[in-house]
């Protein structure tokens, strides 16, 4: 591990700063500039700008940030590139530094004043000792500098909502008790059972799948999810060999890993084309997405590790899926003649490579694929004949 070099120190609590002020965690970039680094700048010789930029080759070494530099050009230096510090990993970057989030101590005011308050009844409540509890361990990061008598009378009011046993959309919830603000509550499913909230009271609203039948639309013998819309509707409008009978679903990214997909209140099936589709082709796509009715399902999408991200989220929900070989295989040999791009040329440094997916293909072909090139290539560079 470094020492804490001030260099360092100062470009980490930069890159910290900026992040928490985003919101973004994960990511974010600090252009590496005189402003931010004039150590590597000025007239300096080249084994003092080496020093300094082994000093960032070193702490990126840790994990918790990269470098993303531009193309190497002839006769262009470190700082002819473009340089930026990647934030990677927030928690374990602020420890090493030393930060102290911003909001932190707001938050404490926030734990002292529902305390000295007795808004939820007092410190022999149960509700308020497991609210307390919860909010020192996951921050509501929205709720930074709001009046804390507003933020505590909204929790009151979401503590209210959730005891009534009142159904509705969880961001319906969200926007009724925080001054009309809809994600606050995403992912907050422990502290709505911790304020009296029963299970799917307060509901995510159902993923819109989008699907593309074949011509005997009643018939279909697989499923093909693809990510990009421009692929998707492509291959709906110029039907070929190789998914002749498949039933193509439009991904939309990583909700087509979300488990609510298998269950009919989570999902609404919707059909691509302008003419209904067939009941028998509706009841069909039904038995196969809520009743675990046996078919082949298969993803395609762009070949990047955001992409094999989505296929292992996929699995969680159709543990059969795996990479459509036949649409993948002409991506794979783009970037075996090296024809691909880095990932750095399309702003996809930041993707995190999901080490396996649980498909053979992907895992043996595909992965080792791209970390050996270290390129990628987007789905559209697949070639759907007309």
């Amino acid at each position: 591990m470094p020492d804490p070099d001030l260099f360092l120190l100062r470009l980490a609590r930069a890159l910290l700063d900026k992040a928490e002020r985003t919101g973004n965690e994960q990511g974010i970039k600090l252009k590496l500039d005189r402003k931010h680094a004039p150590e590597l700048y000025g007239h300096i010789d080249a084994d003092s700008q080496q020093a300094v930029v082994l000093k960032l080759e070193t702490l990126c070494a840790l994990g918790w940030t990269t470098l993303d530099l531009g193309k190497p050009r002839d006769f262009a230096g470190f700082t002819d590139r473009d340089p930026h510090l990647v934030l990677l990993d927030f928690e374990a970057l602020a420890a090493w530094c030393g930060y102290q989030r911003r909001a932190d101590a707001w938050h404490r005011q926030l734990i002292q004043y529902i305390e000295l308050s007795g808004a939820f009844g007092g410190p022999g409540n149960s509700v308020q000792a497991d609210l307390l509890d919860y909010l020192s361990k996951s921050p509501l990061r929205a709720l930074e500098g709001w009046p804390l008598h507003e933020a505590a009378d909204c929790l009151l009011a979401l503590h209210a909502l959730c005891v009534s046993g009142q159904t509705m959309p969880l961001r319906e919830a969200s926007a009724r008790v925080f001054h009309a603000r809809s994600k606050i509550l995403d992912h907050r499913e422990e502290l709505l059972r911790l304020l009296g909230a029963a299970s799917g009271q307060l509901f995510e609203a159902p993923i819109q799948l989008l699907m593309a039948f074949p011509e005997e639309p009643e018939n279909f013998d697989a499923v093909l999810f693809v990510e990009n819309l421009v692929t998707f509707e492509r291959m709906a409008d110029h039907r070929q060999a190789d998914w002749a009978h498949m039933a193509l679903v439009y991904a939309a990214g990583f909700k087509a890993g979300a488990k609510r997909l298998r269950h009919p209140q989570g999902c609404r099936i919707y059909s691509r084309q302008s003419a209904a589709p067939t009941q028998a082709a509706l009841e069909r796509a039904a038995r196969w997405l809520f009743d675990n009715a046996e078919m082949s399902v298969f993803f395609f999408g762009d070949l990047d590790f955001a992409g094999m991200q989505i296929l292992a989220r996929l699995r969680d929900g159709f543990p059969q899926a795996c990479a459509w070989e036949t649409g993948y295989a002409p991506l794979a040999d783009i970037l075996s003649h090296r024809q691909g791009h880095p990932p750095e040329a399309a702003e996809k440094s930041g993707q995190i490579d999901p080490g396996i997916t649980g498909c053979t293909y992907a895992d043996n072909v595909l992965l080792p694929l791209m970390r050996q090139s270290q390129q990628f290539a987007d789905q559209e560079s697949y070639v759907v004949r007309a």
